[in-house]
């Protein structure tokens, strides 16, 4: 017989038991990737409950926050129309004979001054509400869509255990096959000797086994290829939560422009609470000078009583809001640090979302060799069995 077919042989039966290795490898190394991708899934998860803990806590403070806002702004409607008021008597009040034109100037000024104040605090309360309302509404986005990234997160850990499942299936078909094909290049060097010896026996076993190598590396090649459509799928899945991971930062992101935004409006307006109306204080005290005589005409007594109401009333309202702008300062700064706490959280969870899609990738890429390999030692096995047949024949 040709010599080149016992050397042709051994070479097929050596490429089998190299193939088979280099499928292992590709399986145990697609198995590393799957338990990587399932601890940064994991470790993922666990981001992202304390994430979405942390938006539920902020979802609640931008209610309250807006609560307040919206407090403020009809304090100082109300603060706006007692002014309105207030200048309505001192015009009708002003060349008045029986009242103090000069304390009644001073009452017109703080008068216009608390207006004034309040006015642009109400330009600047408009804002911040309707900024609170966009906040709210984004609060409440993100907190659903990170509901349903939940939700694909824990679909991806099923189909990455799936995956490590596969690859244990894919390692235990081909260290199979590793062993056979070790033991057949070991087995084919004795067939020159079977045939001189007329071991057709051996010779049988020797096709057996090579049939039986090559019909595995088929079931590996099948199955690997189902893997890889799954592998796929899980690649696609994982860029798609790539995506929406990318859409939620972006969300949080622009929330927190608004939320900063809110901020530089917080601090105008905590001027104005804190200390330009308050220039209106003093009125409280200068409006009881107000009349000369104690024996007033009725109507003058009427309007001079109601300017003194007026004025008492601002007063305490102006303390009311400066005071609940002022409860306001810490609320604010803890909400600032919720803020920036969600946006770095939400920056190190896309960290982890990228690598788990990295490790997604090498999974796939992994996938594909086992594929590749188990093709091509379907060839060499139906080879190695074809010429052990010729063998056979020759054998008798």
């Amino acid at each position: 017989m040709d010599e080149s077919i016992f050397t042709d042989l051994h070479n097929k039966a050596e490429e089998f038991g190299s193939i088979e290795r280099l499928v292992s490898e590709s399986s145990r190394l697609r198995k590393k990737y799957s338990e990587e991708s399932i601890t940064l899934i994991k470790q993922s998860l666990e981001i992202g409950d304390i994430l979405n803990h942390e938006f539920e806590i902020i979802s609640r403070a931008n209610h309250t926050m807006r609560d307040q806002d919206t407090a403020i702004q009809n304090c100082c409607h109300i603060l706006d129309s007692n002014s309105a008021r207030q200048k309505e008597i001192i015009d009708a009040l002003r060349d008045n004979a029986h009242v103090n034109q000069a304390v009644l100037r001073q009452m017109e000024e703080m008068v216009r001054g608390l207006s004034e104040a309040v006015h642009k605090a109400i330009i600047l309360l408009h804002m911040l509400i309707e900024n609170d309302n966009e906040i709210i509404l984004m609060d409440n986005l993100i907190i659903n869509r990170k509901k349903f990234q939940r939700d694909s997160l824990g679909r991806l850990k099923k189909l990455a255990f799936r995956t490590m499942e596969d690859a244990d299936s894919a390692i235990r078909g081909s260290s199979s096959n590793l062993k056979r094909g070790l033991r057949l290049v070991e087995r084919i060097a004795d067939a020159k000797r079977h045939l001189s010896e007329k071991n057709s026996d051996e010779i049988r076993r020797l096709i057996d086994e090579a049939h039986t190598g090559w019909n595995i590396a088929a079931a590996v090649n099948r199955s690997s290829a189902t893997q890889m459509i799954f592998a796929e799928q899980v690649g696609q899945f994982t860029a798609r939560l790539h995506e929406d991971s990318e859409a939620i930062r972006d969300l949080v992101v622009e929330k927190h422009k608004l939320f900063s935004r809110n901020l530089e409006l917080s601090t105008e307006l905590t001027v104005i609470l804190s200390l330009e109306i308050k220039d209106y204080l003093p009125a409280g005290e200068l409006v009881n000078g107000l009349c000369r005589e104690a024996s007033l005409p009725a109507d003058v007594r009427r309007l001079a009583s109601n300017l003194v109401s007026y004025a008492t009333i601002a007063c305490r309202d102006i303390l009311y809001v400066s005071n609940l702008n002022f409860d306001m300062t810490d609320s604010i700064k803890l909400n600032a640090d919720i803020e920036k706490k969600s946006v770095d959280l939400t920056r190190t969870e896309m960290e982890y979302f990228e690598w788990i899609r990295q490790q997604v990738q090498s999974m796939t890429e992994a996938t594909r060799y086992p594929i590749e390999g188990s093709e091509r030692n379907i060839e060499n096995g139906k080879l190695i069995e074809n010429y052990l047949r010729k063998i056979l024949e020759e054998a008798g």
